[in-house]
Protein backbone atom coordinates (compact mmCIF):
# COMPACT_ATOMS: atom_id res chain seq x y z
CA UNK A 1 0.00 0.00 0.00
CA UNK A 2 1.09 3.18 -0.96
CA UNK A 3 2.18 6.15 1.39
CA UNK A 4 1.52 8.72 -0.53
CA UNK A 5 -1.63 11.15 0.71
CA UNK A 6 -3.85 13.18 -0.45
CA UNK A 7 -3.24 16.79 0.76
CA UNK A 8 -5.38 19.39 -0.56
CA UNK A 9 -6.78 20.72 -3.88
CA UNK A 10 -6.81 24.59 -5.00
CA UNK A 11 -9.52 26.20 -6.31
CA UNK A 12 -8.62 29.44 -7.48
CA UNK A 13 -11.16 32.29 -6.92
CA UNK A 14 -11.46 35.95 -8.44
CA UNK A 15 -11.63 38.71 -5.66
CA UNK A 16 -14.86 39.34 -5.57
CA UNK A 17 -15.85 35.13 -5.19
CA UNK A 18 -13.02 35.53 -2.07
CA UNK A 19 -14.47 38.62 -0.48
CA UNK A 20 -18.37 37.30 -1.11
CA UNK A 21 -18.43 33.68 -1.44
CA UNK A 22 -21.45 32.12 -3.29
CA UNK A 23 -24.23 30.35 -1.73
CA UNK A 24 -22.97 27.25 -3.03
CA UNK A 25 -20.09 27.28 -1.11
CA UNK A 26 -22.11 28.25 1.97
CA UNK A 27 -24.64 26.26 2.20
CA UNK A 28 -22.30 23.13 1.71
CA UNK A 29 -19.57 24.11 3.43
CA UNK A 30 -17.95 25.45 6.59
CA UNK A 31 -15.27 28.05 5.72
CA UNK A 32 -12.05 28.47 8.21
CA UNK A 33 -10.17 31.52 7.59
CA UNK A 34 -6.82 30.41 6.02
CA UNK A 35 -4.50 34.07 6.24
CA UNK A 36 -1.78 35.65 3.34
CA UNK A 37 1.37 34.20 1.87
CA UNK A 38 4.75 35.30 2.71
CA UNK A 39 6.65 36.86 -0.15
CA UNK A 40 3.69 37.43 -2.78
CA UNK A 41 0.07 39.17 -3.00
CA UNK A 42 -2.00 36.08 -2.18
CA UNK A 43 -4.36 34.70 0.51
CA UNK A 44 -6.68 31.10 1.01
CA UNK A 45 -9.59 30.45 2.41
CA UNK A 46 -10.05 26.45 3.69
CA UNK A 47 -12.75 23.93 3.62
CA UNK A 48 -11.41 21.24 6.16
CA UNK A 49 -12.52 17.50 6.10
CA UNK A 50 -12.00 14.99 8.71
CA UNK A 51 -9.94 13.01 7.00
CA UNK A 52 -6.97 15.92 7.27
CA UNK A 53 -7.23 17.05 3.92
CA UNK A 54 -8.97 20.47 2.86
CA UNK A 55 -9.94 22.19 -0.56
CA UNK A 56 -8.46 25.93 -0.49
CA UNK A 57 -9.52 28.87 -2.16
CA UNK A 58 -6.54 30.60 -3.46
CA UNK A 59 -7.28 34.44 -4.57
CA UNK A 60 -4.55 36.30 -5.68
CA UNK A 61 -5.28 40.43 -4.37
CA UNK A 62 -2.98 41.60 -6.52
CA UNK A 63 -1.04 40.96 -9.61
CA UNK A 64 0.42 37.97 -9.50
CA UNK A 65 4.82 37.71 -9.23
CA UNK A 66 6.39 36.58 -12.31
CA UNK A 67 7.07 33.22 -13.50
CA UNK A 68 10.94 33.80 -13.46
CA UNK A 69 10.60 33.99 -9.44
CA UNK A 70 11.75 30.98 -8.83
CA UNK A 71 11.69 31.16 -5.33
CA UNK A 72 7.68 31.16 -5.44
CA UNK A 73 6.27 27.84 -6.49
CA UNK A 74 2.97 29.14 -6.54
CA UNK A 75 4.01 31.55 -9.59
CA UNK A 76 2.84 28.79 -11.96
CA UNK A 77 -1.19 29.73 -11.19
CA UNK A 78 -0.81 33.34 -12.00
CA UNK A 79 -1.93 32.63 -15.79
CA UNK A 80 -4.41 29.95 -14.66
CA UNK A 81 -8.05 31.37 -14.75
CA UNK A 82 -10.26 30.78 -12.02
CA UNK A 83 -11.28 27.34 -11.11
CA UNK A 84 -9.77 24.28 -10.35
CA UNK A 85 -5.77 24.43 -11.49
CA UNK A 86 -3.89 21.91 -9.17
CA UNK A 87 -3.92 19.22 -6.16
CA UNK A 88 -1.05 18.63 -3.58
CA UNK A 89 -0.25 15.12 -2.31
CA UNK A 90 2.32 14.24 0.85
CA UNK A 91 3.54 11.92 2.79
CA UNK A 92 3.23 12.41 6.72
CA UNK A 93 5.61 9.45 6.98
CA UNK A 94 8.28 10.81 5.20
CA UNK A 95 10.47 14.53 4.69
CA UNK A 96 10.12 16.16 1.41
CA UNK A 97 13.42 15.12 0.45
CA UNK A 98 13.05 11.75 0.99
CA UNK A 99 9.43 11.46 -0.89
CA UNK A 100 11.19 13.28 -4.12
CA UNK A 101 14.42 11.06 -4.19
CA UNK A 102 11.45 8.05 -4.07
CA UNK A 103 9.50 9.64 -7.09
CA UNK A 104 12.13 11.04 -9.19
CA UNK A 105 14.42 7.34 -8.98
CA UNK A 106 10.90 5.68 -9.79
CA UNK A 107 10.76 8.08 -12.88
CA UNK A 108 14.35 7.42 -14.26
CA UNK A 109 13.62 3.85 -13.89
CA UNK A 110 14.39 1.86 -17.55
CA UNK A 111 11.97 1.04 -19.88
CA UNK A 112 9.37 3.12 -19.40
CA UNK A 113 10.88 6.07 -16.93
CA UNK A 114 8.10 8.88 -17.23
CA UNK A 115 6.16 7.63 -20.43
CA UNK A 116 8.21 10.08 -22.29
CA UNK A 117 6.16 12.88 -20.90
CA UNK A 118 9.24 14.78 -19.83
CA UNK A 119 7.78 14.79 -15.98
CA UNK A 120 10.37 14.99 -12.76
CA UNK A 121 10.16 16.84 -9.44
CA UNK A 122 12.61 19.90 -8.35
CA UNK A 123 13.79 20.74 -5.21
CA UNK A 124 11.48 21.20 -2.20
CA UNK A 125 10.93 25.15 -1.88
CA UNK A 126 9.89 26.45 1.69
CA UNK A 127 6.82 28.04 1.71
CA UNK A 128 4.97 30.04 4.77
CA UNK A 129 1.46 31.95 5.97
CA UNK A 130 0.46 34.02 8.82
CA UNK A 131 -2.95 33.24 10.47
CA UNK A 132 -5.40 35.88 11.59
CA UNK A 133 -3.33 35.17 15.00
CA UNK A 134 -0.48 36.15 13.87
CA UNK A 135 1.00 32.44 14.21
CA UNK A 136 3.30 31.45 11.00
CA UNK A 137 2.96 28.20 9.28
CA UNK A 138 5.84 26.96 7.55
CA UNK A 139 5.89 23.87 4.92
CA UNK A 140 8.02 23.13 1.69
CA UNK A 141 6.40 22.45 -1.74
CA UNK A 142 7.79 20.19 -4.61
CA UNK A 143 6.70 21.12 -7.98
CA UNK A 144 7.36 19.00 -10.88
CA UNK A 145 10.47 20.23 -13.48
CA UNK A 146 8.92 19.54 -17.20
CA UNK A 147 10.99 19.21 -20.18
CA UNK A 148 10.12 18.34 -24.06
CA UNK A 149 10.00 14.80 -23.91
CA UNK A 150 8.89 12.24 -27.29
CA UNK A 151 5.49 11.83 -25.80
CA UNK A 152 4.98 15.51 -24.50
CA UNK A 153 1.61 16.91 -25.69
CA UNK A 154 2.01 20.21 -27.70
CA UNK A 155 1.92 23.55 -25.98
CA UNK A 156 -1.70 24.10 -27.00
CA UNK A 157 -3.03 21.50 -25.01
CA UNK A 158 -1.67 23.23 -21.78
CA UNK A 159 -3.96 26.40 -21.74
CA UNK A 160 -1.84 29.06 -19.59
CA UNK A 161 0.72 26.69 -18.58
CA UNK A 162 1.53 23.26 -18.19
CA UNK A 163 0.13 21.89 -14.74
CA UNK A 164 -0.85 18.18 -15.69
CA UNK A 165 0.67 16.39 -12.63
CA UNK A 166 0.48 17.13 -8.71
CA UNK A 167 3.41 18.79 -6.41
CA UNK A 168 4.54 17.62 -3.24
CA UNK A 169 3.78 19.59 0.16
CA UNK A 170 5.14 18.48 3.00
CA UNK A 171 4.62 20.21 6.78
CA UNK A 172 7.83 21.97 8.64
CA UNK A 173 5.35 23.37 11.63
CA UNK A 174 2.92 20.63 12.89
CA UNK A 175 0.26 19.95 10.58
CA UNK A 176 -2.19 21.15 12.86
CA UNK A 177 -1.23 24.52 12.42
CA UNK A 178 -1.87 24.25 9.14
CA UNK A 179 -4.57 22.12 9.01
CA UNK A 180 -6.95 21.96 11.77
CA UNK A 181 -8.88 18.84 11.24
CA UNK A 182 -9.12 17.90 14.86
CA UNK A 183 -11.41 21.15 15.47
CA UNK A 184 -15.13 19.25 14.85
CA UNK A 185 -16.69 22.93 14.15
CA UNK A 186 -13.92 23.29 11.10
CA UNK A 187 -14.90 19.88 10.01
CA UNK A 188 -18.63 19.92 10.45
CA UNK A 189 -20.37 20.77 7.03
CA UNK A 190 -23.87 21.36 5.85
CA UNK A 191 -23.29 18.99 3.06
CA UNK A 192 -22.13 16.15 5.57
CA UNK A 193 -19.15 16.49 3.76
CA UNK A 194 -16.27 14.58 5.39
CA UNK A 195 -13.25 13.84 2.80
CA UNK A 196 -11.92 13.91 -0.62
CA UNK A 197 -12.88 11.12 -2.78
CA UNK A 198 -11.66 11.69 -5.65
CA UNK A 199 -9.07 14.06 -7.94
CA UNK A 200 -9.88 13.16 -11.74
CA UNK A 201 -7.57 14.13 -14.11
CA UNK A 202 -8.65 14.53 -18.20
CA UNK A 203 -5.82 13.76 -20.80
CA UNK A 204 -6.13 13.24 -24.48
CA UNK A 205 -7.08 9.42 -25.19
CA UNK A 206 -4.13 8.36 -27.24
CA UNK A 207 -1.45 9.34 -24.43
CA UNK A 208 -3.97 7.52 -21.48
CA UNK A 209 -1.67 4.78 -20.72
CA UNK A 210 1.66 6.88 -20.51
CA UNK A 211 -0.50 9.68 -18.17
CA UNK A 212 -1.58 6.53 -16.37
CA UNK A 213 2.16 4.88 -15.97
CA UNK A 214 3.35 8.50 -14.44
CA UNK A 215 0.89 9.06 -12.50
CA UNK A 216 1.15 5.22 -10.63
CA UNK A 217 5.02 6.38 -10.08
CA UNK A 218 4.16 9.83 -8.89
CA UNK A 219 1.46 8.17 -5.89
CA UNK A 220 3.26 5.06 -5.92
CA UNK A 221 0.39 3.14 -6.68
CA UNK A 222 0.10 -0.64 -8.84
CA UNK A 223 -0.36 -0.27 -12.58
CA UNK A 224 -1.43 -2.86 -14.98
CA UNK A 225 -1.80 -1.34 -19.11
CA UNK A 226 -5.40 -2.93 -20.12
CA UNK A 227 -6.54 -2.51 -23.86
CA UNK A 228 -10.00 -1.10 -24.29
CA UNK A 229 -9.87 1.21 -21.08
CA UNK A 230 -10.67 4.75 -20.49
CA UNK A 231 -9.78 5.58 -17.28
CA UNK A 232 -7.56 4.16 -14.50
CA UNK A 233 -7.96 4.65 -10.43
CA UNK A 234 -4.94 4.71 -8.28
CA UNK A 235 -5.94 4.41 -4.61
CA UNK A 236 -3.80 6.50 -1.95
CA UNK A 237 -4.10 7.61 1.75
CA UNK A 238 -5.50 10.63 3.70
CA UNK A 239 -3.49 12.42 6.37
CA UNK A 240 -5.74 11.24 9.20
CA UNK A 241 -8.05 8.16 9.87
CA UNK A 242 -8.53 5.34 8.03
CA UNK A 243 -10.62 6.36 5.20
CA UNK A 244 -8.75 6.29 1.91
CA UNK A 245 -9.01 8.55 -1.61
CA UNK A 246 -8.56 8.12 -4.93
CA UNK A 247 -6.81 9.77 -8.15
CA UNK A 248 -8.82 8.82 -11.45
CA UNK A 249 -7.28 9.66 -14.68
CA UNK A 250 -9.69 9.46 -17.19
CA UNK A 251 -9.15 9.94 -21.46
CA UNK A 252 -10.60 12.82 -22.79
CA UNK A 253 -13.14 10.88 -25.34
CA UNK A 254 -16.74 13.43 -24.78
CA UNK A 255 -17.05 16.73 -27.10
CA UNK A 256 -17.37 18.15 -23.80
CA UNK A 257 -14.20 16.51 -22.37
CA UNK A 258 -12.24 17.39 -25.67
CA UNK A 259 -13.41 20.79 -25.92
CA UNK A 260 -12.48 21.18 -21.73
CA UNK A 261 -8.77 20.41 -22.16
CA UNK A 262 -9.01 23.24 -25.35
CA UNK A 263 -10.00 25.48 -22.61
CA UNK A 264 -8.71 24.90 -19.97
CA UNK A 265 -5.96 22.58 -20.65
CA UNK A 266 -4.53 18.83 -19.49
CA UNK A 267 -5.44 18.20 -16.08
CA UNK A 268 -7.22 18.33 -12.92
CA UNK A 269 -11.03 18.67 -14.17
CA UNK A 270 -13.07 17.36 -11.60
CA UNK A 271 -13.13 17.28 -7.41
CA UNK A 272 -15.32 14.40 -6.14
CA UNK A 273 -16.03 14.91 -2.18
CA UNK A 274 -17.32 12.36 0.05
CA UNK A 275 -20.78 13.33 2.20
CA UNK A 276 -22.77 11.33 4.59
CA UNK A 277 -26.12 12.15 2.93
CA UNK A 278 -27.86 11.29 -0.37
CA UNK A 279 -28.66 14.41 -2.89
CA UNK A 280 -31.79 15.98 -2.81
CA UNK A 281 -33.35 13.82 -5.28
CA UNK A 282 -31.55 10.64 -3.42
CA UNK A 283 -28.88 10.53 -6.24
CA UNK A 284 -25.33 9.02 -4.77
CA UNK A 285 -23.52 11.30 -6.50
CA UNK A 286 -24.43 14.93 -8.00
CA UNK A 287 -22.92 18.27 -8.68
CA UNK A 288 -22.86 21.17 -6.82
CA UNK A 289 -24.18 22.80 -9.85
CA UNK A 290 -24.76 22.84 -13.51
CA UNK A 291 -23.08 25.43 -14.71
CA UNK A 292 -19.49 27.68 -13.46
CA UNK A 293 -17.00 25.55 -11.48
CA UNK A 294 -19.46 25.16 -8.65
CA UNK A 295 -20.40 22.52 -12.22
CA UNK A 296 -16.60 20.69 -11.92
CA UNK A 297 -17.40 19.41 -8.12
CA UNK A 298 -19.69 16.88 -7.25
CA UNK A 299 -20.58 15.16 -3.99
CA UNK A 300 -20.95 11.53 -3.71
CA UNK A 301 -22.24 9.83 -0.80
CA UNK A 302 -19.73 7.05 0.87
Amino acid sequence: MTSTQQDHVVLLVDTPFFEDLPAWVTDNFTVTPGGYHDGQPSRNKLVIFADGSYLEFFNWYDTPPSLDAEHLPMRFWGPKPPGLIDFAITDTTHSAEESVDTVNERLSFSPDQDAGLGIKFGTPIAGSRKKADGAEIKWKVTRPQFSQGPNTPADELFANGRIDVPFFCHDVTPRTGRVPSLDEQKTTHPSGAVGIAACEILVPAHLLTEYARVYSKILGSGFEPAAGKNSYTFDIGVPQGSARSTVVVRAAESERDIQRIKERGIGFSDLVISVQFDGPGGETRWPLGSTGVESTIWLERV
